[in-house]
């Protein structure tokens, strides 16, 4: 037990030196002795033990020692785990930084190897700098993202260990629930929502999913393996955002005015596009998508300063929705004054 004893208490003062050799330009060998608790003699002893396993120093005299660098660090590599729990973990909800989940600790293992690359070694000053980071990137228009906080700890493991989840799901478009057991595969955001792109063992084909329409999450012992021939970039390259409602594809080209030109120019467009600058400031925009009501309400948001010149049938539906819009307000005035 005695030796157990000193064996700590000699890990506890190599520490101690090797800190204050850091924190200080100098400092001295009687100095270190007495923070120590222990003889110069001995502290000459654990110096030497130091340069031996890589700590660099010099001697400067009477001003004692000086710390050049530490010992070579092995390098570990992150898992997959770890670095999926780094990007995405602290971003998303910190309810369950504490808890006992495989992403937890995911991210702590994955953190603790990225520490070492850092010169604060205080864990509790760089959890909170995370966390606080993550807590000033938003995904959601929402102040916060309480829809979401009850399935995305759920979701996370389930990505981590390829596992099946059983979602109950809203349906928007027919206002309905539904259970599916899908394989999640990736998380997208878009415009300030996030979205589960995933396997559907029900329709046997990929579908997207908006997170907050999740009630419901519950992983399954089943697991899967991603298709390796999947392409998610060219799943999603004819979606405008992130829908792709259509069969076929359509092709537009859309002139915005020179009031609103230099916003759409700094667009991120997710779809094929090319700009096209014109001498009176206008820009045209070449857009091939598979979702023209994605596509149309976004072009809707510039009002006036923009036109939709091909294809000539979605032109002609606008006129008629526009000219529908312009008796409706039109009769709202003749109404309004009586």
């Amino acid at each position: 037990m005695g030796d157990v004893r000193r064996d700590l208490q000699k890990v506890e003062r190599i520490f101690t030196i090797l800190n204050l050799l850091r924190e200080r330009d100098t400092i001295t060998a009687s100095e270190l002795a007495e923070y120590c608790g222990t003889t110069q003699r001995t502290i000459y002893r654990d110096m030497a033990l130091l340069e031996k396993v890589g700590v660099h120093y010099v001697t400067e005299g009477k001003n004692g020692y000086h710390f050049i660098s530490g010992p070579v660090v092995p390098h570990r590599k992150l898992t997959q785990e770890e670095w999926m729990a780094l990007t995405v973990y602290p971003l998303v909800t910190n309810d369950f930084l504490h808890n006992d989940h495989p992403v937890h600790y995911a991210y702590r293992a994955g953190f603790e190897k990225l520490k070492g690359l850092t010169r604060d070694s205080h864990t509790s000053q760089l959890l909170a700098m995370s966390e606080e980071l993550g807590d000033r990137i938003r995904f959601h228009d929402q102040v916060s993202n309480k829809d979401t906080n009850h399935v995305m700890p759920l979701l996370f493991q389930a990505m981590v260990e390829n596992k099946a989840i059983e979602v109950e799901y809203y349906a928007i478009y027919n206002d309905t629930m539904a259970k599916r057991v899908i394989h999640p595969y990736y998380i997208i955001p878009r415009n300030g929502h996030l979205y589960v792109l995933a396997y559907c063992t029900l329709r046997k084909d990929f579908r997207t999913f908006r997170l907050n329409r999740f009630l419901s999450v519950v992983i399954k012992e089943e697991t899967f393996v991603m298709d390796p021939n999947f392409n998610v970039d060219e799943y999603l390259s004819k979606r405008w955002a992130i829908f792709a409602d259509d069969a076929e594809e359509t092709k537009f080209v859309v002139r915005f005015h020179q009031e609103v030109a230099r916003y759409v120019d700094e667009y991120t467009f997710y779809a094929e596009t090319k700009i096209e600058k014109q001498s009176d400031g206008s820009l045209l925009l070449h857009a091939t998508v598979r979702s023209r009501k994605e596509f149309l309400r976004w072009v809707r948001g510039f009002g006036l300063n923009v036109e939709v010149l091909e294809p000539v049938d979605v032109r002609d539906s606008l006129y008629e929705e526009y000219r529908q819009l312009m008796t409706r307000y039109h009769l709202a005035d003749r109404i309004n004054a009586k």
